[in-house]
């Protein structure tokens, strides 16, 4: 027991690092810790590895630590992690499997603020058309539009609630996709 408490300790200080911007420290605190028996302190520290990364912008040195990470958690939070990274990399193609996971995954425990799936998607969707994957990101809006469609696109205060992106925000994102005239129809046939 004393083992795993040094070693939380240790993921404490190499979380505390990555939040102070210090990722390298993190990097190196938290890889000591990548095979260890106990499944909780390998799932933090293959994340805190792979977050050390991407945040570095090494994308692609990023995924064989979000992969063990969700492996061993399998949290919703861990696949958003890694299909962004997969996006980033320029693997776009596997980025859309790993992303379909979160829909059927949940929240790690102890997360008192868990980001709502449709701003998950929304992020995905900007990660997508920054990479130039404008029909995938398109798959996307399309998605997001449905959710749209249940609560309009006037009250967004309704929005908020239900866990979307505001109506305007999102459509200064989709201006890219499409074309006027289908953000018209679109906007037309929901409006409320």
């Amino acid at each position: 027991m004393g083992f795993v408490l040094l070693k939380k300790r240790r993921l404490e200080k190499a979380e505390q690092s990555l939040n102070a911007g210090k990722r390298v420290l993190a990097l190196k605190l938290a890889k000591p810790l990548l095979h260890a028996r106990n499944a909780e302190v390998a799932h933090r520290a293959n994340r805190l590895s792979g977050l050390a990364l991407y945040k570095q912008k090494k994308y692609q040195d990023s995924l064989p630590f979000f992969k063990t990470t969700c492996q061993l958690g399998n949290y919703r939070h861990d696949w958003y992690n890694f299909a962004i990274a997969l996006v980033y990399s320029g693997n776009a193609a596997i980025a859309d499997d790993a992303f379909q996971n979160i829909y059927r995954t949940k929240v790690q425990p102890g997360y008192l603020y868990s980001t709502p799936t449709p701003i998950l998607l929304f992020q995905y969707m900007r990660a997508l058309i920054q990479q130039g994957k404008t029909e995938k990101a398109r798959q996307r809006a399309n998605e997001l539009k449905q959710m749209y469609a249940g609560v309009g696109i006037s009250d967004i205060n309704i929005q908020k609630q239900r866990g979307l992106p505001t109506y305007p925000t999102f459509r200064n994102e989709i201006i890219s996709l499409f074309q006027p005239e289908e953000l018209d129809v679109w906007e037309k046939q929901i409006r409320k």
